[in-house]
């Protein structure tokens, strides 16, 4: 491949982040053989079908989840993964939680990065969705008070001591809204179960 045809691949990826889809390369006037050539050479890297990464792009912690929601681009992040992210817990997932609506179509999962499909009921789903940006990406993440209802309706699953570690971390959080909290309690089904544990704690 010619220094102009990798010129253009790299511009392509820096202006998407890091990412950059099949489409975008080719507009540019490389040939897909191109493509292939440069992935079987380790400097971009397929993460689904239609999407690639540029391999030695310079990323911070988050680069995996980014990955990860590209993969499940319809989902939330959740769980303990929504914990890591707020600094609710110290337990370091090795998996990637993310939330789909459970009648949609099941994505396609790689085997890296590692992720972990939880499925959401429409109710469940909608409620609570916060889109941030990591590395200029736009990640979807269910907000504070959310995680904390979902962590208490999955507490035996995810284990009572990362549940009651991210409990005292959410109370100890100066942006915690304890109102919300009771409110998404309420209609998610959880109020009762959460509120015997915030009466102890506060």
């Amino acid at each position: 491949m010619n220094n102009k045809h990798m010129q253009k691949i790299i511009k392509v990826f820096n202006e998407h982040d890091g990412f950059a889809r099949t489409k975008d390369i080719l507009e540019t006037g490389v040939h897909f053989r191109n493509i292939s050539k440069l992935e079987k050479e380790g400097i971009i890297f397929k993460i689904k079908r239609g999407l690639y990464k540029l391999s030695d792009s310079d990323f911070d912690e988050y680069n995996e989840l980014v990955e990860a929601t590209k993969i499940v681009d319809k989902g939330v992040i959740c769980l303990l993964s929504a914990l890591d992210y707020y600094d609710y817990t110290t337990y370091n997932p090795w998996e990637y939680y993310i939330a789909i609506y459970r009648d949609s179509k099941k994505p396609i999962i790689p085997e890296y990065p590692p992720i972990k499909i939880i499925y959401f009921s429409k109710k469940q789903f909608e409620m609570g969705i916060n889109t941030i940006s990591i590395n200029g990406n736009e990640v979807k993440i269910y907000d504070k008070e959310k995680t904390i209802c979902d962590c208490t309706r999955y507490r035996n699953k995810i284990g009572m001591d990362i549940f009651k570690e991210a409990i005292y971390a959410y109370l100890n959080d100066k942006d915690k809204s304890i109102n919300k909290l009771l409110k998404y309690a309420d209609i998610l089904g959880v109020k009762n179960v959460l509120s015997d544990y915030l009466e102890v704690l506060l």
